[in-house]
């Protein structure tokens, strides 16, 4: 009997548990640091601080994205550890079906769910999975050779993965998640597995003029296919979704389908009647003559910057929470422009914005403990004609479960204003 272990147990450690559990010749470990973790009875479990222990007497070990690769333990064993991505890869090409795998430092998703409306519409047979929450070993058994799965893949399920899709997008890179990994070389060294193990029949659509999504597609020695931001002006799309980013998010869902063979009118169909998703610049209300925006998604550095260029107007942004380790200087500097009226710091990482700002010369600034405070405060400052725009730069961690429940509370708050 073969002895496996899943490390963690959350979405993917449940998903993997539930899929593997089907085989009657494996004995199956959860090893997971929370002692609560609610794991069926009559399966095996390692629960606490010492739950990576003993991994040497596994013959396969299952990694969860949330566990850091990096770990010594993980890396002592490394020969053995495989994750839900790698297992998900080796039957899905098995099956001769093609995998779309897309990655980037934002933007995966609204391209990941836009790239699948389109196919869908294109009378493809096509399903999605990967960082967006769909767990693709649920539908293993419905693919075969004339399957398309688009795959929206993190640096975290990237960093062990021992094949790459058969096309790769890699959407604009900035620096992010440097509180998991070591440095900013290891998040890139992550990220260049969706090409490394490509072949010459494979290929990679890229943006040209970001140096490191560049860098990583010339790894590839599949066919390199380059996109730049100017291209947008040769395409006449009316688009429902805001922003520069969001044409190079369509863009590339475009270059894509058209290299998979859909045609440019369902392509255009497509993207103009897409809305888009939550919390990504998504607009909330209007109210006095002011315009909220919910941009909780803009976790980092570069997805926050984006949202505030979305807007001409003058406006006021709300930033702050659990730092990543992210440089934050870049979105200080963009906050000195004159389109900024009013910059409003909240969250753990207050005290840093502000310690930056003020180096920086940036004047316009206030500070509050909790974003319940900020947007009471925008709303009180805000003139008709401005935006508030939430685009946090940062995790949600120090106030939130995750980006979603900030959102939806920023969402409540401005709906409740008078």
């Amino acid at each position: 009997m073969k002895k496996v272990a899943i490390i963690g147990y959350g979405l993917e450690g449940k998903s993997l548990l539930s899929f593997l559990k089907k085989d009657r010749s494996l004995d199956i470990t959860i090893l997971a640091d929370d002692k609560g973790a609610k794991i069926p009875q009559g399966v095996k479990r390692v629960l606490g601080k010492k739950y990576l222990e003993g991994l040497s007497s596994f013959d396969i070990i299952y990694r969860s994205p949330g566990v850091p690769f990096r770990l010594s333990q993980i890396q002592e064993n490394k020969s053995k550890v495989s994750s839900l991505t790698n297992l998900f890869f080796e039957i899905a090409k098995a099956k001769k079906a093609k995998i779309i795998g897309i990655t980037g430092s934002s933007g995966k998703t609204t391209t990941a769910t836009l790239l699948y409306k389109i196919l869908k519409n294109g009378g493809k047979k096509v399903f999605m999975a990967g960082n967006i929450g769909v767990n693709g070993l649920g539908f293993l058994n419905k693919l075969d050779s004339k399957s398309f799965v688009v795959m929206e893949l993190s640096s975290f399920q990237l960093q062990d993965l021992k094949q790459s899709p058969e096309v790769a997008i890699i959407l604009d890179i900035y620096e992010e998640h440097l509180d998991k990994h070591k440095d900013f070389s290891e998040y890139l060294g992550a990220k260049s597995n969706i090409v490394k193990r490509q072949d010459h029949s494979d290929a990679v659509i890229y943006f040209s003029d970001n140096k490191f999504s560049k860098a990583l597609a010339l790894k590839s020695k599949g066919r390199k296919i380059p996109l730049l931001g100017r291209d947008w002006e040769s395409i006449n799309y009316k688009l429902r979704l805001p922003g520069k980013y969001n044409q190079r998010n369509v863009m590339a869902a475009r270059l894509s389908a058209k290299y998979l063979g859909i045609r440019e009118n369902i392509i255009k169909r497509t993207s103009e009647s897409f809305k888009g998703l939550p919390h990504r610049v998504e607009f909330v209300r209007k109210i006095n003559g002011v315009s909220y925006y919910d941009n909780s998604k803009g976790t980092n550095i570069g997805s926050a910057i984006a949202g505030i260029d979305t807007f001409p107007e003058k406006k006021i942004v709300l930033a702050g929470g659990y730092s990543k380790n992210l440089d934050f200087s870049p979105l200080v500097k963009r906050l000195l422009r004159n389109d900024v009226i009013e910059a409003i710091f909240f969250g753990a990482s207050k005290n840093e914005l502000i310690n930056i700002s003020k180096k920086a010369g940036l004047k316009k600034i206030r500070s509050v403990n909790k974003m319940k405070e900020a947007v009471k405060m925008a709303a009180k400052i805000a003139k008709s004609g401005t935006v508030v725009l939430l685009s946090p730069g940062t995790a949600s961690f120090d106030e939130f479960k995750n980006y979603e429940e900030r959102g939806e509370i920023f969402k409540s708050l401005v709906k409740k204003i008078r």
